[in-house]
């Protein structure tokens, strides 16, 4: 099948579909214009026969029932002047009166070349010769009949023929004009549709071999492509940023990976060496490291599980907030350790979720929050419940989040503060697997922060 552009394919279509209508248009118009037409003749052709009929009656009454051949041969020079010649028959069929034959002959010769040039000019063969037969009446009573002939089916005259074929070249003219008109809209109309088609397909194209930074203009009133430019920049928007993500990712894992293996293998050196005895405290060290390495690997396991929901909930019902409380004495000692104030504001809620899981969250973002509030800071759990959702929130007066990346702080591997998070040794993994977590339970976990004045996480589950 042969392949077209969109412009080509619009100008076609459009162009068929006014072809059809204005032909449709053109044909019907014509078709009316000639039936309307030929009845008009036809009514002023039988008018101009009744007119004959009555000059007839009134020569035969006015020369004593007689027939004047003078008054007659005038009356056949008149018809002649319509393209009509006659003859008279009396009540019982008998020919009372014709032309001789050597001018009925020139006669016919005559209509027949008036015929045959009518028919030129109008489209439409006259070469039938038609008869019309009216009564002569006197006081109602029929002395006789005329016998009317022409090449018909109607006796057209040449200005009758010229009007029909003016009337039919104007509404050729419109129709071409039209479908003029037609083509140079359907070029209009194509090119402001596929152009900007144009433009989405070439950026299209950027896309698919990895060019996300450049963004299509919204050049158009048409909501629709409108829409598709915004869907489009949008998605290269999006693209760009994983694309980044994955360096990122990319480059932390290989850091990530890089420390403990690196350390390993120096220990592991200096041991084979000889440089360092094999003490507990060396051993100790080594032991360090391959644990840091299988908790990373094991936490990456853990979310790609959660991602994929292959990690199956185990869901019981327990009181929230006895578990925050729990959490709380967990840290009790870093909380000391930097004089924090924590503190959880609600009262007792059971919800149905899966403990383990909810605690990991919890432990995740209480330890996040230490990390990252300085000495004499505050810490506080928010627990409540409102219609058919729990809402529990973390809030801290730390170091805060900038603006630009509270979108990111969720994904893999992303630290808000590279070096503040190497210093206290951090992976930057917990938050998504507390994200993983929240929305296998079917509920969604939010941001707040500013930098400087403190950081606030709201969970929100279904009841």
């Amino acid at each position: 099948m042969k392949k077209r552009s969109i412009k080509t394919q619009l100008i076609l279509s459009f162009l068929t579909i006014s072809i059809l209508i204005i032909g449709a248009l053109s044909v019907l118009t014509l078709s009316l214009m000639n039936n309307h037409f030929n009845q008009f003749v036809e009514e002023k052709q039988d008018e101009l026969m009744n007119q004959y009929v009555d000059s007839l009656e009134l020569i035969y009454q006015s020369n004593q029932h007689k027939w004047s051949e003078t008054e007659l041969e005038a009356l056949t020079q008149k018809t002649m002047e319509n393209h009509l010649y006659f003859s008279i028959d009396s009540s019982d069929n008998k020919t009372i009166w014709q032309l001789p034959k050597t001018e009925l002959k020139k006669t016919k010769d005559t209509l027949k070349k008036h015929a045959d040039k009518v028919s030129k000019t109008k489209g439409a063969t006259l070469n039938e010769e038609v008869v019309v037969t009216k009564p002569l009446k006197e006081k109602n009573t029929s002395f006789g009949q005329v016998n009317f002939y022409f090449y018909g089916p109607f006796a057209y005259t040449e200005h009758d023929a010229m009007f029909i074929s003016s009337m039919k070249k104007s509404l050729m003219t419109v129709a071409l004009v039209a479908l003029l008109v037609s083509f140079i809209f359907a070029s209009w109309i194509s090119q402001k549709l596929s152009l900007p088609l144009k433009h989405v397909s070439q950026f299209t194209h950027q896309l698919t071999i990895g060019k996300y930074t450049e963004t299509l203009p919204q050049e158009t009133s048409i909501n629709e492509i409108n829409l598709l430019i915004d869907s489009l920049n949008d998605l290269s928007y999006q693209l760009e940023k994983q694309a980044n993500l994955r360096k990122q990712l990319t480059s932390d894992i290989s850091h990530e990976l890089r420390t403990p293996l690196a350390t390993l293998k120096g220990n592991i050196e200096a041991l084979m060496d000889g440089i360092w005895k094999a003490t507990p405290e060396r051993l100790q060290s080594c032991y360090d490291e391959v644990d840091r390495l299988t908790r990373l690997v094991g936490n990456l396991e853990l979310i790609n599980k959660i991602e994929e929901k292959k990690e199956a909930l185990v869901m019981s019902e327990f009181d929230l907030y006895d578990l925050i409380q729990s959490i709380m004495i967990n840290f009790s000692s870093k909380i000391e350790e930097k004089d924090l104030r924590v503190t959880a504001e609600g009262e007792s809620l059971m919800v149905t979720a899966d403990k383990d899981k909810m605690n990991q969250v919890l432990t995740n973002l209480l330890s996040n929050a230490i990390k990252f509030t300085q000495k004499n800071g505050q810490i506080a759990f928010l627990l409540k419940q409102e219609k058919y959702k729990t809402i529990l929130q973390i809030k801290d007066n730390g170091m805060g989040i900038e603006k630009e990346q509270l979108p990111f702080i969720f994904d893999r591997f992303y630290m808000v503060d590279t070096s503040r998070n190497r210093e206290i040794g951090g992976q930057g993994i917990g938050l998504s697997i507390v994200k993983g977590v929240i929305e296998a339970h079917q509920g969604n976990i939010t941001v707040e922060s500013q930098l400087g004045i403190g950081t606030t996480f709201t969970i929100t589950l279904p009841t």
